[in-house]
C-alpha cells in the first residue's frame, strides 16, 4: 500500500470555512475539539489548515485586514539562525515595507495564497503580510525536505527579493499580545488529536487484545482522557480572560508539555501492544507516527521546560515568594 495523495489548495480551503471560533472568544474548547479531530484523521491537512485559522485571530488581535473567501493563510514565525528574513521601510509607500531574506519551515509553501512572517526591523521583531504571487518569492538553497513525517505539508525554505509586505502590529505585538499562547495550546490540541489518531489502531484491535494489551489500551485511554480534561480547563480559563502574562505562559507551557508526553507515551505503548505489524504493513498508521513525530518536535522539549521552571509559583509574587524568617 502506499501513503495518501498530495495535499491541494482546495483541499485546505474546504477546511477554512465557516469561521472557526477565535480563542478567548468564549468558545475556545469547540475551536480545540475541531482541531484535534481534524489531526485526528490527517495531520499534514491539520498543519496547514491550524495556521489559516490563526493568522485570521492574529489578524483580528492587531487589526490587520481579515482574509477573503478563497485566501489560504500561513504563519510562519520559525527563525533558525541559517535564514534570516529582515524588514525595511518602503521608500516609495509610508505604509508599506519590503522583505528580503530567507524563512524556513515555510509549512504549505505552494498550497497558500498569503502569509504572515516573522522579521527583524530597525524597531524590533515584526510581523507582516505578504501575498505569495509576489515575484519576489522563490525556492530557497535550504536543504530539500527528506523525512517520511509530514512530507505532504509541502514544507520548504523560501527567499525572499524584496517583497511587498504589510506591517500587522507593532514591534514585538506579535508574542507580545494575549492571544500568542492561546495559539500554542492550539498546537498542543493538533498534537492530541494526532495521538488519538494513533491510539485508533490500537482501539479497532480492542476485541481481540490479550491482557497485555488491554493493559497498554488502558494505559493510553488514561493519558488521552487526562490530557484531554487539561484542555477543555485551559480552554475554560482562556474564555474567563486574564492579562497576566506569566499566567497565559505557564498554562501553555505546561498543557504543551503534559500533551507531547502523551504523545510519546502513546507511540510507545500502541508499539509494545501490537509490535513492528502497523509499522510495517499498515501504510496510514505508519505514516501518521511519521508526521505525528515530526509535529511533536514542535515542543522544544527541555528547554520549554526550563522556561516553565523559571516562570513565578501560580498565586505569589516577587514580594511574597521569598522564605519568611519572622
Amino acid at each position: 500500500m502506499t501513503g495518501r495523495s498530495p495535499l491541494t489548495t482546495a483541499d485546505v480551503r474546504s477546511r477554512t470555512t465557516p469561521s472557526w471560533p477565535l480563542p478567548g472568544g468564549g468558545d475556545t474548547d469547540r475551536r480545540w475539539r475541531m482541531l484535534a479531530a481534524l489531526a485526528a484523521d490527517d495531520l499534514p491537512l491539520a498543519k496547514l489548515v491550524e495556521p489559516h485559522h490563526d493568522a485570521v485571530a492574529i489578524l483580528h488581535e492587531l487589526g490587520g485586514r481579515a482574509p477573503e473567501a478563497g485566501e489560504v493563510w500561513a504563519v510562519w514565525a520559525a527563525e533558525p539562525p541559517f535564514a534570516v528574513l529582515t524588514a525595511t521601510r518602503d521608500a516609495h509607500d509610508e505604509d508599506g515595507w519590503r522583505l528580503s531574506g530567507s524563512k524556513a519551515f515555510c509549512s504549505g509553501a505552494g498550497l497558500v495564497t498569503h502569509a504572515l512572517v516573522t522579521a527583524e526591523s530597525a524597531d524590533g521583531p515584526r510581523m507582516l503580510a505578504i501575498a505569495l504571487d509576489d515575484p519576489g518569492v522563490t525556492d530557497g538553497e535550504g536543504p530539500a525536505w527528506q523525512g517520511a513525517g509530514m512530507r505532504r505539508a509541502d514544507t520548504r525554505t523560501l527567499d525572499l527579493h524584496d517583497v511587498a509586505a504589510r506591517a500587522v502590529g507593532g514591534p514585538g505585538d506579535y508574542v507580545g499580545r494575549p492571544g500568542f499562547w492561546a495559539g500554542a495550546i492550539g498546537i498542543a490540541a493538533c498534537w492530541l488529536g494526532g495521538a488519538h489518531g494513533v491510539a485508533r489502531t490500537l482501539e479497532d484491535r480492542a476485541p481481540r487484545l490479550d491482557p497485555h494489551g488491554l493493559a497498554h489500551l488502558g494505559a493510553v485511554r488514561a493519558s488521552l482522557d487526562v490530557a484531554g480534561l487539561a484542555l477543555e480547563a485551559a480552554a475554560s480559563r482562556l474564555d474567563r480572560g486574564t492579562d497576566d502574562e506569566d499566567e497565559l505562559e505557564r498554562l501553555a507551557l505546561s498543557v504543551r508539555a503534559h500533551v507531547a508526553d502523551v504523545v510519546e507515551s502513546t507511540i510507545a505503548h500502541v508499539g509494545r501492544a501490537l509490535g513492528p505489524a502497523p509499522l510495517a504493513f499498515d501504510a496510514r498508521h505508519a505514516e501518521h507516527v511519521a508526521d505525528l513525530q515530526v509535529f511533536v518536535r514542535q515542543h522544544h522539549a527541555e528547554r520549554d521546560l526550563a522556561r516553565l521552571g523559571s516562570l513565578p509559583v501560580a498565586g505569589t509574587t516577587e514580594e511574597d515568594g521569598g522564605d519568611d524568617d519572622d
